[in-house]
């Protein structure tokens, strides 16, 4: 029974029953041919051991080289033949792989209308909007982080490590769930190549995160000399401009609602960063501070960031007319 579950199992409720209905047809055809093999050889030991390793060759080779039905049929005769060598003919044997195969069959289908009742798609779904969601927050986190140690103020939050370890297990969440995208047959909901697209924007975000937190972990002790206010304001305003927008992508991806417009580039932001810093990057000498240098460094992290969203978004967007290619619905629609 194991063996049948195992065998025609598959990510979606659909699949799962194709490949029962192909199991047991191929097991009644199997079971025919064995029991007409034991009637004409049964009584001759000898031609059974001849034809043993004849099954098991074909039994080996026919899923992928006829199909998954004539494996099956191929198994079945090998366990009729093996089970029948050195004792009396008894095809019964036939009847119990088919039992077996059947109740397998059975429990397979349950178990895919229970869990993977959409398929692998939805799963891919719900573990983008995990893994965009707890990398958001982990950008978030490590830019607090950063803030708290940029000047005198409250104090400096701790670094953000409980958040980088829920986004690194929602990556592999993701990336496993994506395997089994790869690996369902049939037509793919949503284009391979967009698919791949929010995949990969999951690493990007976490490589923002890790290398603002980097950035301010090798800074040793916070500053606690320089104020510098406004270049915490404008941080802490364009992580939670960036961090906001791949929230509400996540929501999109689950809930199919539309997707954001991409955050556009903010000349002003820049310009207000710069001049929050001026003295701190020229002094008498005409060299920055390595504090003012980490925070251009994390406004450019925070930038790279942003810069994934117009190829995020368009992929999470339908490429067809009516959407029905696409994970969620523009904002026009």
């Amino acid at each position: 029974m194991l063996l049948g579950t195992l065998s025609v199992l598959r990510s979606n409720a659909l699949n799962t029953g194709q490949k029962a209905l192909r199991a047991l047809g191929g097991t009644i055809a199997g079971s025919v041919i064995g029991a007409g093999l034991l009637h004409v050889f049964g009584h001759h030991g000898t031609s059974l051991w001849f034809l043993l390793p004849l099954a098991v060759l074909v039994a080996g080779i026919a899923p992928s080289a006829i199909s998954f039905a004539a494996g099956q049929a191929a198994f079945t005769i090998t366990l009729v033949i093996l089970f029948n060598v050195g004792h009396d003919p008894n095809w019964h044997i036939a009847l119990l792989r088919l039992q077996d195969i059947a109740i397998g069959c059975a429990v397979s289908v349950v178990v895919g209308l229970l869990f993977w009742p959409r398929g692998a798609a939805a799963a891919v779904d719900r573990a983008l909007a995990r893994a965009y969601t707890d990398s958001a927050r982990y950008l978030a986190g490590a830019v607090k982080y950063a803030v708290g140690r940029c000047g005198p103020g409250p104090v400096p939050a701790g670094a953000p490590l409980d958040e980088g370890r829920q986004a690194a297990a929602a990556a592999r969440r993701l990336d496993d769930a994506f395997r089994s995208y790869l690996a369902e047959r049939g037509a793919k909901p949503v284009p391979l190549a967009e698919m791949t697209t929010l995949v990969t924007g999951i690493v990007g975000l976490r490589l923002a995160a890790d290398a603002v937190l980097g950035l301010w972990r090798r800074d040793g002790e916070p500053d606690s000399e320089t104020d510098r206010a406004d270049a915490r304001l404008v941080l802490t305003a364009i992580a939670g401009r960036v961090s906001g927008w791949y929230r509400a992508l996540a929501t999109g991806l689950t809930r199919h609602t539309p997707v954001p417009d991409p955050l556009p580039h903010s000349p002003s932001a820049e310009a207000r960063l710069v001049d929050s810093l001026r003295q701190d990057l020229t002094d008498d000498r005409g060299q920055a501070t390595a504090t003012a240098v980490r925070i251009i460094w994390t406004a450019d992290h925070l930038d790279a960031a942003r810069r994934l969203q117009p190829s995020l978004a368009a992929a999470a967007r339908p490429s067809g007319p009516h959407g029905a290619t696409g994970l969620a619905p523009s904002p026009a629609d």
